[in-house]
Formats: structure tokens, sequence, C-alpha cells
């Protein structure tokens, strides 16, 4: 039989599957929330942040597991100003780039002395002696533009790509340095692909072209150390991408993460002989805001629209943090059936 890592690499070659996988492909935030668990506890205890991982893999048939999920990590490590919420994401409150000169006096630190990366590090390698026989297991990281504009401020680096081009490709190449002293610890790990996440490269914040110029060399640079390492490049971005699809599949990645707001049957069809698509159910208004059923009818609508070649079902970003177990759970019951 067919394991459920077998099948997330199958898909993710483009090849016919028998069942569609489903990739989530951010579980991380949600599960500790629905285990009572607060970040920061989970930061402390790696033990106790796997523990609420698998509480939700076996039931919702989870076909592949994001292991390390704090994806925002290298901003505060690089002296960004965080505010640590009791669950969800970790943002960046402050930034550390004012003008063009700071770029030459920023220092990557010793990266395993960081309590976040240390904790997020020995969450993956407990969560992958468990799961790494059976399930496809996934690390989330920022891209060099993302990055970027959190050591930058977003709102001013979107006003530098229209003002300051030369600051802002210098910006993204020491970007993608420090990211790079990350990656290549990363891929050291038991896990089996590397999800660079690009939210600040959406279509609802920059153009396909401004996309081309500033974020696409950046990504394909990084995911190269990622797949050099021998492990699997997946790209995620947050809105509608669906005029930057050869984009990002030039890019190199072997799979795209989508948003809600891309057709799904267009994406898999166009890229039919790049790159496979994951996604993209709806996060908030179907998964947190709906109900059971609404679930299942857009679960349905998604997997006939994908297919069973270069598609893998997922919500279209993070499970959002709230979401009922019940309507996660009840997308399993489609797609173990379809």
């Amino acid at each position: 039989m067919t394991s459920s890592k077998e099948l997330v690499e199958s898909a993710l070659r483009r090849e016919e599957v028998e069942r569609i996988p489903f990739c989530p492909p951010f579980q991380g935030y949600w599960a500790l929330n629905l285990a009572g668990v607060s970040v920061i506890d989970s930061i402390k205890n790696p033990k106790m942040a796997a523990e609420a991982q698998f509480k939700v893999v076996e039931p919702c048939c989870m076909d592949a597991v994001e292991i390390m999920w704090d994806w925002l990590l290298p901003a505060e490590a690089m002296g960004c100003g965080v505010n640590i919420p009791e669950h969800g994401t970790i943002p960046t409150l402050t930034h550390i780039v004012d003008e063009p000169g700071m770029l030459d006096k920023l220092e990557i630190p010793e990266i395993n002395d960081f309590y976040r990366f240390a904790g997020a590090k020995s969450t993956a390698s407990a969560i992958a002696e468990k799961l790494r026989k059976e399930r496809f297991l996934m690390c989330s990281i920022l891209s060099p533009f993302t990055l970027s504009g959190e050591l930058r401020g977003v709102e001013q680096l979107m006003m530098d790509c229209l003002m300051e081009e030369e600051f802002v490709h210098n910006l993204i190449n020491k970007s993608l340095e420090i990211l790079t002293v990350f990656v290549e610890d990363m891929i050291t790990w038991d896990t089996d692909a590397v999800i660079i996440c690009d939210p600040t490269a959406s279509g609802d914040l920059i153009s396909a072209p401004d996309y081309a110029n500033f974020s696409a060399s950046s990504m394909k640079a990084l995911g190269n150390i990622v797949r050099k390492g021998g492990k699997t490049h997946i790209n995620h971005i947050c809105g509608d991408t669906s005029d930057r699809l050869d984009i990002v599949a030039d890019t190199g990645c072997a799979a795209f993460s989508v948003d809600y707001q891309v057709n799904i049957k267009n994406a898999v069809s166009s890229m039919s002989d790049r790159m496979a698509i994951i996604g993209n159910l709806d996060p908030a208004g179907i998964l947190y805001c709906g109900t059971p059923e609404d679930v299942r009818v857009n679960t349905q609508t998604l997997l006939e629209a994908g297919g069973k070649k270069g598609y893998l079902l997922g919500s279209g970003c993070d499970i959002p943090v709230g979401t009922a177990y019940e309507n996660v759970l009840a997308m399993s019951k489609v797609f173990m059936n379809f």
C-alpha cells in the first residue's frame, strides 16, 4: 500500500496518483492552539509542541506535515523587535534598517544559540523521529524579499521599490545572505522539503513585473540551496498570483502553494509540465468561518478541479488559529473517499 509520503512525492513529480494527497500546508500554529499550547511554551518545550502536532496528523489524515512553523524567526534573530502572542505567528514590531548605511552593520548571529531556532530545531527532530517514514515533512521559512520587508518595514519597502531600486536589491542580497545561513542548517534536518514563504510578494502588494524584478531571483537562489541539499523546494505566496505562475515556476520549485483567489483548474492545467500546485481552500471564509458542510462542498469542488495529477489539496494559507477541529476533519472525509 502506498504511504502518505510516497503519495505526496508522486504528486510533486506530477504523476497520476490513486488519491489526491492532503498537504495542509501550514498546520503548526493551529495545532498548538487546538492543544492549548501557547507559543512561548512551544518554544521552551519542544516535546509539548511535537505532541500537539501528533494529535491532529492521524485523525485529519495529513499526508504532509509542517515540522517547523516559526517562519519569521530570522527577523528577531537579526535584532527586530517582536511581540510573542499567546497563539499564532510571531509578528515583527520594530525594524532595524533605517537607511542604506545600516546594511554593512548587520551581523548574522550564531543561529543555534537563538532561542526560537533552537526550539524549532528540537521540535522538528522530535516530530521527524516519529513521522519521517510515513509522512512527507516540511519546514517553513520566509523569502529574502519578505525578510527585507521585516528588516525595513513593509510599507517603506514598497516605497523603496518605486524610488530606491538599487538599495532594494542590496537589501534583498543581504537578506539572502542571512537566510542562506538558516537554510543551510535546515537542510541537514530530517525533513523532506523547505517551503519558502513570500507573502510580501503578494499580488495585492506588487505587480508580476515587480515580482520578477525584486523577488524571483532570490527565491531561486535560496531554492537552489534547498535542492542541492537533497530537499524539495516549495514556494508559497499569498493573494492572487494568477499573473505570475510562470515566473514562480522559473524559480525551479517542485510545487507552488497558492491562496484561495487562484483558480485551481487553470493553475494545474497551465503548469502541468512545470510544477505541482498546492491549495487552496479559503482559509478565513470557509475553513474558519464556514460549517463542516461548507468545507465538504468546497473541498469536493477543489478535488474535481485539481484532479489526480500535479495537484495536492490544502488550505490557501495557514489553517487559521481557532479553526474548528471538525472543519479540518471534514476535509478528510471528502478527499479520503474521492
